[in-house]
């Protein structure tokens, strides 16, 4: 579980977490860190959050953000809100880092889900998009932390999540976790 100032680096994603607040820290009313993208940095897909608004602050750099079908540009002193159940995608599209603050409300088990994201990419175990290697950790990491994050539609939804939970079935019997204690720093 993170605490309060841990830092988190996945060096495939280029992305570095620092925790203002976690779930602890709030009584799982949210949790907040300051996210450091390095240059040309994207998250590995548009997604949602079933049960989660994520607040975003920029700080420094600029970020593309898309919600839903429509895309802006942030800067230095923009926020926007992303509403629970809302299909969206971001990137640093400026020179050099972009530092943006994010908060998800509430917290349920974000950090949880960081530790094995940036475990897997230290551990060489994630693709150049950032997405797991293996399929059947990829389907035991989203059937976990389904609550979390979940693919940008309801419809795609509906079609995957019976197949991703065979699939993960099939990972934890060969092995495979969504969270490790070795991720935990």
């Amino acid at each position: 579980m993170a605490v309060v100032g841990q830092e988190m680096v996945n060096p495939v994603t280029r992305e570095r977490l620092v925790w203002r607040e976690t779930a602890a820290s709030t009584g799982g009313g949210y949790c907040e860190f300051d996210l450091h993208l390095g240059q040309g940095a994207v998250v590995a897909m548009p997604h949602m959050h079933p049960h989660q608004t994520e607040q975003f602050w920029v700080k420094s750099g600029t970020l593309r953000l898309r919600i839903g079908r429509q895309e802006q540009t942030l800067r230095a002193g923009d926020e926007r809100t992303v509403v629970a159940g809302t299909s969206h995608a971001w990137g640093n599209v400026g020179a050099g880092e972009a530092h943006v603050v994010v908060r998800l409300t509430p917290a349920l088990r974000v950090e949880d889900f960081f530790e094995t994201f940036c475990g897997l990419g230290r551990d060489g175990k994630l693709s150049s998009r950032g997405m797991p290697r293996n399929p059947l950790q990829l389907a035991v990491w989203a059937f976990d932390f389904r609550r979390e994050m979940a693919l940008p539609s309801a419809v795609a939804q509906a079609f995957a999540l019976p197949f991703v939970a065979i699939l993960a079935v099939l990972g934890r019997v060969t092995g495979y976790r969504s969270k490790y204690a070795r991720y935990e720093q």
